[in-house]
């Protein structure tokens, strides 16, 4: 119940009778209002969204929202360009479950039992056409596909031959792709639930959290966990939590009646940074959002953590500022600032060439002109 202060009207008889609704009543100066439970909104159910339109539109980033070699889910399955991955899915699948003591048909019950759930991750509408064995059986190739590469790429827990097996039959660029397919995509995941049920029926021993954490730690020697009340919808969720853990925890929403610039701030380049006396060096963590800045009596020091300005680091970041934008999802955007400050910090060839000199800034591309423009 909702209480409002409100002032009485003179001239008006406090004793006459009230036409107003049954839902309000009024009780000498204070109007108290009853919410019908009923009619507040419902809190939306988070989703595995699509990539809004805007930015599938904008010509510099719509090339990265699509798979090149698998699709995964239901927003891109059927499509004529992806049929050779379709092709090895049933082989992988046969080579994750190999050793665990069951057979594929009691997976498939399992992940049958849940395929009403696991359709209420996608969007309204668009597992329709799927009957409920269809739609459980793409769940679990797709679901086989995801763990096996998430089991090929975690310490102890490696399967050479599923690797193997993806290299001979897709070669090594596709089988590269494929892992920007899986780990990237915003459209192209699927449900932790399936992963979970998927990795708990092979091995007990096959924690779903616990394996992504040894994975990232082992590709970028950081240790961190992703805090465990925030459990991820989805593979690429996990890696936007993972990499923002403490960029929440430590942000307040303040409001502010000051001037219009209170809102706005103005970063400098490398090279203008370093005129003023703060010189850009390597950080000693490896996380992609651990800058750190000390001052000292005549000059300051900005800690950089290492940038590896490729495709895959475009595409990355291009679709978790996608997954930040979609609806019912984090607002406060942490992505897209570190992006803005990376793009005030590299502002011109100097800027790369500066960081390149401090072992900061690592890419493929064949001038430095390039990679700023990049």
């Amino acid at each position: 119940m909702a209480e409002f202060e409100i002032e009485t009207c003179r001239g008006v008889d406090e004793g006459s009778s009230s036409t107003s609704a049954p839902a309000a009543t009024t009780t000498n100066s204070t109007l108290e209002v009853r919410v019908d439970p009923r009619t507040e909104p419902k809190p939306r159910k988070r989703r595995i969204e699509k990539v809004p339109l805007t930015m599938r539109r904008y010509e510099k980033t719509k090339e990265y929202f699509d798979p090149k070699v698998v699709s995964i889910g239901p927003y891109h399955h059927g499509k004529e360009e992806l049929q050779m991955a379709e092709r090895i899915k049933p082989l992988v699948a046969k080579l994750f479950i190999s050793g665990s003591g069951r057979e594929l048909d009691e997976f498939r019950k399992n992940v049958l039992e849940i395929v009403d759930e696991a359709r209420s991750y996608y969007l309204e509408g668009s597992t329709d056409m799927y009957s409920n064995e269809e739609f459980a059986e793409m769940m679990l190739l797709d679901g086989f596909l995801v763990a096996a590469y998430i089991e090929s790429k975690t310490p102890g827990y490696k399967n050479p031959k599923i690797l193997f097996a993806l290299e001979t039959h897709l070669g090594q660029h596709d089988t590269f792709l494929l892992e920007v397919d899986i780990s990237c995509l915003l459209e192209n995941q699927i449900p932790f639930q399936v992963l979970e049920l998927l990795m708990s029926l092979k091995s007990k021993h096959h924690k779903l959290t616990e394996m992504l954490d040894k994975m990232i730690h082992s590709i970028l020697s950081w240790d961190k966990r992703i805090d465990d009340t925030k459990q991820p919808n989805h593979f690429l969720e996990y890696v936007w939590l993972w990499q923002n853990k403490f960029s929440q925890s430590n942000r307040t929403r303040e409001t502010s009646t000051g001037p219009i610039w209170d809102y706005y701030y103005s970063f400098k380049s490398v090279v203008e940074l370093k005129a003023k006396g703060i010189y850009a060096r390597r950080g000693s963590d490896y996380g992609q959002r651990d800058f750190k800045f000390k001052s000292f009596f005549f000059f300051a020091v900005l800690e950089i953590p290492p940038i590896i300005l490729n495709p895959m680091y475009v595409i990355n970041i291009s679709n978790q500022i996608a997954y930040e934008w979609t609806p019912n999802n984090p607002t406060n955007l942490p992505t897209m600032a570190y992006m803005n400050f990376l793009k005030s910090l590299i502002n011109t060839a100097e800027d790369v060439k500066e960081l390149r000199a401090m072992d900061i800034l690592f890419t493929p591309c064949t001038s430095d002109e390039e990679a700023a423009k990049f």
